[in-house]
């Protein structure tokens, strides 16, 4: 029996309604886990969730429950999940806020029964690039607890103003050259996080935050972590295949630059800390991504929509409405099927008049494992599902436009796409 072996501990701050969920679904009859020993980790919650949590504890005998005196940040927390709770072989850390498919469930058990360091929970190719790229999502491994060190320990707490300090025992693991299990199928999901942009110091006061802490991003704390690669060659394997949504680590670059300029006004230690973690040829590409940012005529305001207001404004001066009512014309007659169940298609919907595009559905990845009937009024289809509703054509509701090409394409799906957001030469959004 694993569940004599897994620790499970899972992370929460301040995410009652999310936390609900999730606790629903690992509790669940369907669920494999719904009887391990799970210890829920709160960091200092002001919102009810303490008092959720007890009524938990009080249906489930396996439910433990630590709540911290203060908020000692997100990424803390994460530090202390792995050194501080764990007493068993094993130890999974989860978030709050995920989404979880059990299919591949005996993957899980078959890595541990076989005395595995690592059990990757989301799919994964076997190079270090990808192995290292898909560990810095909380709960993409099952660590083996002995492997937390002492040195490891301190490195991990270390890691904390990086934003990955689970990180620093991937990077144990491919140091030992560590075993690690693949699953065939994601186990969990990347959920919803409507505080992404300060996920790490949500509920502290800014003003109290040094500058290196407040303005860190993504980048800068993902290539911060690889100082704990020693091979110098499996780091740079890792850099060269990172892409983090991005067609090449180039693009990734002048992401990371235009990031930078836009939220934290061209804060120069950030690029430092990026640049010190490349070798040669490396640096040379990062040099160049800085000049065509530096030197651009685009307009990047609206290369980072993250919030309504952001679209509202992007929609504002591309005149939207009018794109769409020419869109109308050219698909009239045909059955349309919007890609993409996030920000754009609800700022879409709910905001311009789409009513002369004939819609008969609206598909995402996360229809594939909800029991969402409906988005914003229209059904919500499984993507692996498009094929049975027989749309004429694709468009693109979502900015990022090439992980959702690459997907139909994998589903063998060749209905002709486009994108119902109008792109303006003058301002640079992703995709």
């Amino acid at each position: 029996m694993i569940k004599t072996k897994l620790d499970i501990v899972l992370i929460t701050f301040n995410r009652k309604p999310f936390l609900k969920e999730t606790l629903d679904v690992l509790l669940s009859e369907s669920s494999p886990i719904n009887d391990f020993d799970i210890t829920i980790l709160d960091n200092a919650s002001t919102d009810g969730t303490g008092e959720l949590i007890k009524e938990y504890l009080l249906k489930y005998s396996n439910l433990k429950y630590i709540k911290n005196t203060k908020n000692i940040g997100g990424c803390a927390n994460i530090a202390k999940a792995l050194v501080e709770v764990p007493q068993k072989e094993y130890v999974w850390v989860l978030c709050d806020n995920d989404t979880y498919d059990w299919d591949a469930w005996k993957d899980v058990e078959c890595g541990i029964e076989q005395n595995f360091d690592v059990v990757m929970t989301r799919k994964c190719s076997q190079n270090w690039a990808d192995i290292f790229y898909k560990s810095a999502f909380v709960p993409a491994c099952i660590y083996k607890t002995k492997n937390i060190t002492e040195a490891v320990a301190e490195n991990i707490y270390g890691s904390i103003k990086t934003l990955f300090p689970h990180l620093a025992l991937t990077a144990k693991n491919i140091n030992d050259n560590n075993s690690f299990y693949f699953v065939s199928k994601n186990i969990v999901n990347i959920g919803k996080n409507p505080n992404q942009n300060a996920s790490f110091t949500r509920g502290h006061n800014k003003k109290d935050l040094p500058d290196s802490r407040k303005n860190i991003f993504w980048s800068v704390g993902y290539f911060s972590s690889l100082e704990y690669i020693k091979d110098k060659k499996i780091r740079t394997e890792i850099i060269d295949g990172t892409r983090h949504y991005h067609n090449s680590l180039f693009d990734l670059f002048r992401a990371g630059i235009i990031i930078n300029k836009l939220y934290y006004n061209n804060y120069y230690p950030n690029l430092l800390k990026i640049f010190s973690t490349l070798n040669f040829r490396q640096k040379l590409m990062y040099i160049l991504a800085f000049i065509s940012v530096k030197f651009s005529l685009k307009d990047y305001s609206f290369y980072d929509l993250r919030t309504k207001d952001d679209w509202k404004n992007y929609f504002e001066k591309v005149k939207e409405q009018k794109y769409i009512d020419s869109l109308s014309k050219s698909l009239k007659g045909k059955k349309v099927l919007l890609y993409g169940g996030g920000l754009v298609a609800e700022s879409l919907l709910k905001n311009y008049d789409l009513s002369n595009l004939d819609i008969i559905g609206i598909a995402d990845k996360k229809f594939e494992y909800s029991k969402t009937n409906k988005f914003c009024g229209i059904k919500a289809v499984n993507p692996e599902l498009i094929l049975q509703e027989k749309p004429d054509v694709i468009l693109y509701s979502l900015m990022k436009e090439k992980n959702a090409s690459n997907y139909l394409k994998e589903l063998g799906i060749t209905i002709p796409t486009t994108s119902i957001i109008k792109k303006k030469f003058k301002y640079l959004i992703k995709s």
